[in-house]
């Protein structure tokens, strides 16, 4: 007992000569960065345009009033440099704070930088800096990369948080967009085949201070080539098994106005490259779950009216698998993961495949089949809720 009171005691005395705190800041001694903006300077310059989180007193119950309706929560700091670590550096000379990117949200780069140079090159130092999360999302602005961040927030304290929610939202409620974060980004890089596909970012064209994060982005080689727009991006979606929710809308025979909708509730896709000596065809296989939105030129009485509209939402959801894949083809971009499949499954193949792969891809045929289970029509029965015509 004696001994173990003496143990006890030495150990304590120890604890009086270790340091404490030995490397403390204050948080008054950081700016913390909510987005960044990278953009090409003249020459081999890079511009940086970094969005600092600036609190304003009086905010949400904030105390201390003063804050004034001019304050806003952006602080935007410009610094130019040959690397991004060098003119991150020279953020405090600036601000007269050290930069933290502990809780930075969003990275835009600009199109004519990401046009001219390695993606994954540019953004190293996000990855091997110990404070960035690697759930950042990264998008691609057409235009400038700053003018983005310039722009105020329709709800959010800061662009950057609103850009972020915007980006989910189009993932997870319409599937215009992917979820594109460092760590996914990097995923796609370093696959077999690095075909990889980051956010769009744009002013809307007709309110030049809303933004719209919807479209994608397309790497060949870690350098943007080409755009997916927004609409042909939910096929893509589907095909990568990466649907969440989102409206089919099927068009009325000879009425070019009218559509209907049906709101997809589940939506599971297996898919399988089988291959044939050096060749490759890929069978689809997608089941869809969902609920009418809108009826406006079909009416449901019967089993037989039923199966009848939902043979035209399979022929509509192939249709728009099938136009999405022809569009990737003719820009030989293959971010189906096709290619990484064949490399999973049969590495020794694909070495003999992945020289000429994007030729391959560009002629790959696809065997789509979709099966559609209607579970409801609605509050009310299965036919217009309200028309005059036919009366």
């Amino acid at each position: 007992m004696m001994k173990r009171m003496m143990l006890l005691l030495a150990c304590s005395a120890l604890l009086l000569f270790l340091p404490g705190c030995w490397n403390k800041r204050e948080l008054d001694q950081y700016g913390f960065a909510m987005a960044i903006a990278i953009d090409q300077g003249k020459g081999r310059q890079i511009e940086l345009t970094t969005q600092m989180y600036r609190p304003v007193a009086g905010q949400k119950g904030g105390g201390g009033g003063g804050g004034t309706a001019s304050e806003t929560a952006n602080l935007l700091i410009k610094t130019e440099d040959d690397s991004i670590f060098e003119a991150i550096r020279d953020i405090p000379i600036h601000l007269g704070r050290k930069a933290s990117w502990s809780h930075m949200r969003i990275i835009v780069v600009g199109e004519k930088l990401a046009r001219s140079t390695d993606i994954g090159k540019l953004i190293d130092f996000f990855y091997r800096d110990h404070e960035p999360r690697h759930t950042i999302s990264i998008m691609i602005a057409k235009g400038r990369a700053d003018k983005i961040l310039e722009v105020k927030p329709a709800i959010e304290q800061t662009i950057g948080q609103q850009l972020l929610l915007t980006k989910q939202v189009a993932f997870k409620n319409a599937a215009k967009s992917l979820d594109t974060t460092l760590l996914k980004l990097a995923l796609q890089m370093n696959s077999p085949n690095s075909d990889a596909a980051i956010t769009y970012v744009y002013k809307d064209k007709k309110e030049k201070d809303e933004l719209n994060a919807a479209g994608l982005a397309l790497l060949k080689k870690g350098k943007m080539i080409g755009v997916l727009p927004s609409k042909k991006v939910e096929g893509l979606v589907m095909l990568r098994n990466e649907y969440k929710s989102g409206i089919i809308e099927v068009p009325c025979p000879g009425k070019q106005l009218e559509t209907e909708s049906f709101e997809v509730l589940n939506l599971s896709t297996k898919m399988k490259p089988k291959l044939t000596g050096d060749k490759a065809r890929v069978t689809v296989k997608t089941s869809v779950e969902g609920a009418i939105g809108e009826l406006k030129c079909t009416e449901i009485k019967s089993r037989k009216d039923e199966e009848a509209f939902i043979r035209k939402l399979d022929e509509q959801i192939k249709k728009e698998m099938t136009t999405t894949i022809r569009i990737l083809q003719s820009k030989k971009m293959d971010i189906i993961d096709i290619g990484n499949m064949i490399s999973k499954s049969n590495p020794n193949k694909w070495k003999t495949m992945k020289e000429t792969w994007d030729n391959q891809f560009a002629e790959l045929p696809f065997d789509i089949q979709v099966e559609t289970r209607l579970l409801t029509t609605g509050t009310t029965i299965g036919k217009p809720s309200v028309s005059a015509e036919n009366k």
